[in-house]
Formats: C-alpha cells, structure tokens, sequence
C-alpha cells in the first residue's frame, strides 16, 4: 500500500477525525433515543397521536444512532487502511443519508401548516376515547400521562372534557364528604411532582382533590389547584423542545456528511493516483 501524500494525507487524517464525530453523534442519538423511552409519559404522550410512525419514533432513533455507529467505523476503517472499496461504499451509504435528510426537511417543510391541525385534530379524537384514570388502554394512559406532565387539562382548557363520551358515563364519587359529578379527569388536578415516575399503573396523587374539583371553595381557589389551561399549546412546545435536540444533531450531521463525502473522495483519488 502506498503511502499517501499532501492533500490527499490531510484528506485521510480528516477523514477521520470526522468519522470519530459521526461515532459521537451516532452514540448521542443513542443517548436521546434511551431518554425518551426511559423519560417517565414521553411514550404514552406520543401513543395519543395514534400515528405508528410517531409513536415508534424513539426506536426508530435509536436504530438510526447504531446505524450511523457503524458506518462511522466503515469510514475510519476504509480511510486508515486506504481501501478504495470500502471508501466507495461509504461515500454511497453518507450519500444516501444526506438526500433522506434533505427530502425529510422538504416535507417538514411542505406539511408545516398541516401539523397543528393533525396535532389538535387527533387530540380532540382521542379526548373521545378516553376511559378514566384507572384504564390502562393506550389513549386514556396517554392524556393521563400527557395532563400529568404537562400540567394542562382538555385540548384547549378544562371544560373540553365535558363534551366527550367520558363525561357522559360518568357515576357520581365522593369529594369531600359530597357526591359530585366529576367534570374533568383528577390526572388535570395539580401534583407536588409531576415527574414522579408511574408506580403500579397509578399517577401521582393531587395535591388536594376537594379543591381541585371546587367543593367548598371559590372558583378562584379551585384554579389554584386546577390545571386550567389545555394541553394543544403545551403539548406544541413539549413537541418543540424535543424537536430541537433531534434539529440540532441533523444539523450538526449534515455538516459532517458534506466534509467527509469530500474527504472520501480525495482519499480514493489520493489511493487511485499512488497505484498508478
């Protein structure tokens, strides 16, 4: 094997050292990928979508983290042992990663205006098929987990869960030493810690259901212990922060695509001259 010279060398070096940043950021995506599936709600939140796609969307990143791990060390392998073959196929595998990137973006980009419809559209559906805080089914885990953690209540406020069929089949319980009639889910009821993990199916207890439900309280009492405000705008920004972690890290790979096709191709021009 021949030894590599000027820019073609440099070529190498940097070829590599950009593919222990791709093996980073693939250990990175990992990591996130761990930490929504780990984080206590995140999955259930996503399942009241109900898009398949959403709701195994911390899978998919974590596959796509071992995926990237391993076509890091192809590319550290092919350019420390100058082997053309390999340099090429990577080349083709960075290639093909870069235009799904880019036809991601193009259709985030085309459908942008049709998410917070999608988004407040499904939350409505499901709201419909919400049981109560004891059912273990996916939708009413879901907005249990999603009103606990993101303290709101209903799609747009409170009052939205009086018009779903949960309401409607609601049996009077005992609050305070009166029979009511729940108008919302105890899960929209404030919590000391909102992220303590699920224990036994079970959501963290309210921290003062009398109130929460208003028994003998004024309206401006109940709101203190009362998550007033809907989930749509909260679950946006939930969405949002989230979205800026996985923003972040297709940027940052995007830039590392770009230098290191270059870098593989001068390295396999680099090889092709010095067997010549």
């Amino acid at each position: 094997m021949a030894k590599l010279e000027g820019c073609a060398n440099c070529a190498k070096i940097l070829l590599i050292v950009f593919n222990i940043i791709f093996f980073i950021v693939g250990i990175a995506l990992l990591a996130v990928g761990i930490w929504v599936v780990t984080s206590p709600y995140n999955l259930d939140i996503l399942a009241i979508l109900d898009n398949p796609i959403l709701e195994s969307g911390a899978y998919l990143i974590i596959a796509l983290g071992a995926f990237i791990f391993l076509v890091s060390f192809l590319g550290c392998c092919g350019a420390w042992t100058e082997n053309r073959l390999m340099l090429i196929i990577y080349f083709i595998i960075v290639l093909l990663i870069f235009i799904a990137q880019l036809i991601g973006c193009a259709v985030i980009i085309a459908y942008k205006d049709k998410v917070d419809a999608f988004v407040t559209n499904n939350l409505r559906k499901t709201m419909n098929m919400y049981k109560g805080v004891q059912d273990e089914d996916k939708y009413s885990v879901g907005w249990n987990a999603l009103q606990v953690l993101l303290e709101c209540c209903g799609t747009n406020n409170y009052t939205d869960w009086m018009e779903t069929p949960w309401y409607g089949n609601n049996t009077n319980i005992m609050v305070g030493g009166l029979s009511i009639k729940p108008e919302w889910p105890a899960t929209c009821c404030k919590v000391d810690n909102n992220l303590a993990p699920v224990t036994d199916g079970g959501f963290p207890m309210p921290t003062n259901l009398t109130y929460c439900y208003g028994v003998g309280v004024s309206e401006m009492m109940r709101d203190e212990y009362l998550n007033t405000e809907g989930c749509y705008m909260a679950f946006e920004d939930w969405v949002k922060s989230r979205a800026l972690y996985i923003g972040g890290v297709g940027l940052g790979l995007a830039f590392l695509e770009i230098f290191s096709m270059v870098f593989a191709i001068c390295v396999c021009r680099g090889v092709g001259k010095s067997e010549d």
